[in-house]
């Protein structure tokens, strides 16, 4: 789980903000390990490229929880699969096959 708490001081003491950025994140990652059970062969590359980047790319944004949205992520990840694809040399087609992964996956998460 990639949930993040970021704690607000007010009055009243601290209160725990949400992370939208944080729980979209990992809807999506949870959509990609269930998916990854019933894959095919063909899958199995995409989704093993995929599966360990929600988590990072999480980890190297700075942000304020209160001025994101949960769709922001699926812009951030998009960005930087281009550069990831750039720098790993990725063929045409695997970058399709893993494009066309995540979007599943998107479509598959439940909105946080």
């Amino acid at each position: 789980m990639i949930e993040r708490s970021f704690h607000t001081t007010s009055d009243q003491g601290f209160t725990t903000m949400h992370d939208p950025i944080a729980a979209r994140a990992d809807a999506i990652h949870d959509a990609l390990i269930d998916m990854e059970r019933d894959a095919s062969a063909e899958e199995l590359f995409p989704l093993g490229y995929l599966i360990p980047q929600i988590p990072l790319v999480v980890d190297q944004l700075d942000y304020d929880p209160s001025e994101v949205t949960s769709d922001d992520f699926d812009a951030v990840f998009h960005e930087w699969l281009d550069g990831a694809f750039a720098q790993d040399g990725m063929s045409d087609a695997d970058q399709s096959a893993v494009r066309a992964l995540f979007n599943q996956a998107c479509a598959k998460a439940p909105a946080p």
